[in-house]
């Protein structure tokens, strides 16, 4: 065991988060309801067991040093993960069976398998506490990164990822454009260029969609269109759409709930786009807990009913 395993403790972890959260030594004192003295003592006990300066002192207050901000970055899962481990033993202690955070892709509200999933798993498993969270793929990953959720169901562009996550794949699924019924570029296959003539909602950025489609135009030498509502999906963006002739880029999976609830079709244009399948992402370095695992091959059971269902 290292000599920083053996001597750095929690309240260490939460001085050091405190001092770069608040950017004083003053201020993180009163955060934490101690002394003065008592923040000064701590800093100096991690900085003599770190053997290195933490912190070094501006005319803005106190930042950390790179030494320092690499110790800040570890300590907020440190201290994600004990907060993680007192929820699950209030849990326990309860009579639940643990919890589980699942982070879901903006465009995947509206497939219908993974609603249906959640369902079932809460019919057999209602002793789980589940928390899921709606967001941008960045955001999600962020949170995930964080030790803020469990697992993130969404989809990640080729190659993106490398050895710091797990991806499982779960089924094909690509961006596409819908459109109202009627809409002329629903009637034939078109290109990127006659889509440029409509507005368009496009996924706020940072988005590497997105950011791929603007490449895309740009590398045709066309310009690109300036009439844009920068908006993550909703009912709003889809009623929109149905409305006018707003197209909307969503994702393919849940184009048959979209026709069935707001009367949208796919635009036929085959996107310039490097994207992978659909996934379940978890972290590599961490092992999935048996909620976890039991979430996914719930997934997994009822997408596997779904193709084996006629129609």
């Amino acid at each position: 065991m290292s000599s920083l395993q053996q001597r750095l403790k929690l309240r260490h972890i939460s001085v050091v988060l405190e001092i770069a959260r608040c950017g004083s030594l003053q201020k993180a004192a009163e955060a934490l309801m101690v002394s003065h003295s008592a923040i000064s003592k701590a800093l100096a006990e991690v900085e003599a067991i770190t053997g290195a300066q933490l912190f070094e002192r501006t005319s803005s207050g106190m930042r950390p040093t790179i030494l320092g901000e690499a110790l800040v970055r570890h300590g907020y899962l440190i201290a994600s993960d004990v907060q993680r481990a007192e929820a699950e033993l209030d849990a326990l202690r309860v009579g639940d069976m643990g919890t589980l955070s699942i982070g879901v892709f903006f465009p995947l509200n509206w497939w219908e398998v993974l609603a249906d999933c959640v369902a079932e798993f809460r019919t057999r498993s209602p002793r789980i506490r589940l928390n899921v969270r709606e967001d941008s793929m960045e955001a999600l990953l962020e949170r995930l990164d964080q030790d803020l959720v469990d697992i993130v169901i969404g989809r990640l562009a080729s190659g993106f990822g490398g050895d710091q996550y797990t991806q499982e794949p779960l089924r094909d699924d690509h961006p596409l454009f819908v459109a109202r019924q009627g809409h002329p570029l629903t009637q034939k296959p078109v290109v990127l260029e006659d889509l440029l003539g409509f507005p368009w909602v496009l996924p706020e950025q940072p988005n590497i969609i997105r950011q791929q489609l603007e490449f895309a135009v740009r590398d045709m030498g066309l310009r690109f269109g300036t009439d844009v509502i920068s908006s993550q999906v909703s009912p709003l963006t889809f009623r929109l759409a149905s409305k006018s002739d707003t197209l909307v880029l969503a994702s393919q999976c849940i184009a048959e709930e979209l026709h069935v609830l707001y009367r949208l079709q796919p635009v036929l244009c085959e996107l310039p786009l490097h994207i992978g399948p659909l996934v379940a992402v978890t972290r590599s370095d961490k092992p999935l807990s048996r909620a976890a695992s039991t979430f996914l091959q719930q997934l997994k059971d009822t997408m596997n009913a779904r193709r084996s269902t006629p129609g």
